[in-house]
């Protein structure tokens, strides 16, 4: 109970190294274009565009989702809109969306009490990203974007979201129904420190999930690296997914670091190129790869967030 209790506490409040972010700067990397797609009562949700500098009609697009626990606003922090422009000056139409916090104002009150705010939390995210992919469908020739070739990126909660799109997406669920096109498939997912939410067995009965980059932290107690299950609930971290996709090969690349905690949800930057490889070989191409990478840096020094828990930071 006491290890279910911190999962649930963590998986609540987790929250990435954006609030070591700098302050931002209107000036540098601004989006394109904004775009409100979604109105809840006061709420407007809007995605930030990030386009190439070239002519070509059709690119491949990645729709990013922010870390923040489900409670913090990060679409526009620097670090966000720098890596959004940095990969549309590779050549892809960049979304970063934004997605209803469905944790802000939650209190831990235990276990029983925190089951529904989260699987909440979840779905609001999912659902929002999942309108955004269909906007991106629906206007693929305005945005310049490829439908068959759209790629979910996230950091942390971002990475938890991404992660539950295709994990609905291949399960057929009602969200999943209500917004995805019949026979739409993700084209590939990206997901530092993330993981995913069932009230079963981690399963995909209709469809194989899309290719899967893990990026992962073996020491991280705020999204589980490994997975946890409590009276049907399962909480399947990245070495949880990657066990699943290793037994019934689908294509995944996952990459562990050695005795590191949450850090890894911001390492967007430092493994820049590993995101290139992957949707270069494995969403563009694609080939069909199962790879399984350990890192370890003996000589990086640590940080808070390599011992964090939720009781350090959520006092």
């Amino acid at each position: 109970m006491k290890r279910f209790l911190t999962f649930f506490t963590a998986f609540c409040l987790t929250l990435t190294l954006h609030a070591q972010i700098a302050p931002i700067d209107s000036a540098s990397f601004r989006p394109d274009e904004s775009i409100a797609f979604a109105q809840y009562d006061t709420l407007a949700l809007e995605m930030d565009l990030y386009f190439p500098k070239d002519d070509a009609e059709s690119h491949p697009c990645i729709v990013y989702s922010y870390g923040g626990g489900f409670v913090d606003d990060n679409q526009r922090h620097f670090d966000t809109r720098r890596l959004c422009r940095s990969l549309a000056d590779e050549g892809f139409v960049v979304i970063a969306t934004n997605y209803r916090l469905g944790l802000r104002g939650v209190q831990f009150k235990g276990v029983s009490g925190m089951v529904k705010p989260l699987e909440n939390a979840i779905r609001m995210a999912a659902e929002d990203v999942m309108k955004v992919t269909r906007y991106a469908v629906d206007y693929a020739a305005e945005l310049t974007v490829d439908p068959e070739r759209i790629i979910l990126m996230g950091s942390s909660a971002g990475a938890i979201t991404s992660l539950q799109c295709d994990y609905e997406r291949c399960n057929r669920s009602d969200l999943a129904k209500q917004y995805l096109p019949e026979g739409f498939r993700y084209a590939g997912v990206i997901a530092f420190a993330g993981a995913i939410f069932s009230r079963k067995s981690l399963d995909y009965p209709h469809d194989t999930p899309a290719p899967t980059l893990m990026l992962h932290g073996t020491a991280d107690r705020l999204v589980t690296y490994k997975q946890i299950k409590f009276f049907g609930i399962g909480f399947y971290g990245s070495d949880g997914i990657a066990r699943t996709f290793k037994e019934r090969h689908y294509a995944h690349k996952i990459i562990r670091f050695t005795d590191e905690g949450h850090t890894v949800a911001s390492r967007y930057f430092t493994h820049y190129d590993d995101i290139l490889w992957f949707i270069r070989h494995m969403v563009l191409e694609p080939k069909h790869y199962e790879i399984d990478e350990t890192f370890y840096d003996p000589f990086r020094k640590r940080s808070s967030w390599d011992t964090a828990d939720p009781g350090s930071l959520y006092k």
